[in-house]
């Protein structure tokens, strides 16, 4: 067996100290683009690749984000659309910058006691929250100690934040209902608990007082379930329903279609998120756009910045659209 090759090797090879070889592998402001490519270039040569452990302890960093995501002890949360659309924007940013993604369950963090004791570990350099409740005081030793973190779909006064606001989607999905003609509308809401149920339901009162319009309103929780028992409260009334999340809308699909009603010849609806399934449903659903994908990866970014620029967190907001597919038509069914 061969002699293994070394930092010294390196560093004579290419004519530098092998404190310059360290500092070139990674990636230092303090070497030169000319040195650093040399550098590589000789590592490459022999065969010296420097231990990713003696890497991480240079540079006090575990280039590892934390992804907390909500723990369900009967439903897993991979299997709802918002999860996995928010990790491929995390993964996408990561990449970028050579960051890697685990997840975190909320409240179970194993050996760890608090999410300052996860990042003050050195297990990750900062976190992302997929979704947190509106009242979440786990956050307030975080934010009293400027650790880096993002959250996504929430704010909080002092926490760097990316939340998609509903008021463009929302209010032109009321004008595309108006201008069909539909003046009695219900709305199934999100869980209550959490800033974007509130905010969405807010936002639809106040449309509804603006284009006079009558509404129905039922208290549900983003899921699948809560979409399919609303159709009792709004199966009369209403000509059109809208709901708070996608999922509620195939749920409020599953419904129409027991109860022989046709979406949208009997009842319009239009859903909330465009996740994949909305363009391939029976009747394909008009929705609200929510970039969830494109807020993981700005989520990154600005994590990134704040873990390698000691930035100051911000919030930052993203817009929401409408879709218009085939779940909406003219009030009385014609198209």
């Amino acid at each position: 067996m061969g002699k293994s090759v070394g930092r010294a090797e390196v560093a004579k090879a290419a004519g530098v100290s092998e404190s310059t070889v360290s500092r070139a592998l990674n990636d230092s402001p303090l070497i030169s683009d000319e040195i650093k490519k040399k550098v590589r270039m000789v590592s490459e040569q022999l065969g010296y690749f420097p231990s990713r452990t003696a890497t991480l302890f240079a540079s006090n960093k575990s280039f590892a984000i934390g992804f907390v995501v909500p723990y369900y002890p009967s439903i897993m949360p991979f299997t709802r659309p918002y999860f996995p659309s928010l990790l491929d924007g995390l993964l996408l940013g990561s990449l970028e910058h050579n960051y890697t993604i685990s997840i975190v369950f909320e409240n179970h963090l194993g050996r760890y006691r608090s999410y300052y004791e996860l990042i003050n570990s050195h297990s990750y350099d900062g976190l992302v929250f997929a979704i947190t409740k509106d009242q979440f005081p786990e956050l307030q030793p975080l934010i009293d100690r400027s650790l880096p973190f993002v959250l996504v779909n929430n704010y909080q006064e002092g926490a760097a934040s990316i939340y998609a606001r509903p008021d463009v989607g929302m209010t032109k999905a009321f004008d595309h209902a108006t201008s069909l003609g539909h003046s009695h509308i219900g709305y199934i809401t999100g869980d209550l608990q959490f800033k974007n149920g509130k905010d969405r339901l807010a936002m639809f009162e106040e449309l509804a007082s603006r284009y006079h319009c009558t509404t129905t309103i039922v208290e549900g929780d983003f899921s699948r379930s809560s979409g399919f028992d609303g159709y009792q409260a709004l199966s009369r009334g209403p000509s059109l329903v809208m709901t708070a999340s996608d999922r509620q809308a195939f749920g409020f699909f599953q419904a129409c279609s027991e109860h022989g009603k046709r979406v949208p010849q009997d009842l319009s609806v239009i859903g909330y998120d465009n996740f994949q399934p909305a363009s391939t449903s029976a009747p394909p659903l008009t929705t609200v756009n929510h970039p969830i994908t494109e807020m993981g990866k700005e989520a990154v970014l600005m994590l990134v910045s704040m873990i390698e620029q000691g930035k100051a967190g911000q919030q930052k907001w993203a817009d929401t659209d409408l879709v218009i597919r085939k779940s909406t038509t003219r009030f009385g069914g014609q198209a």
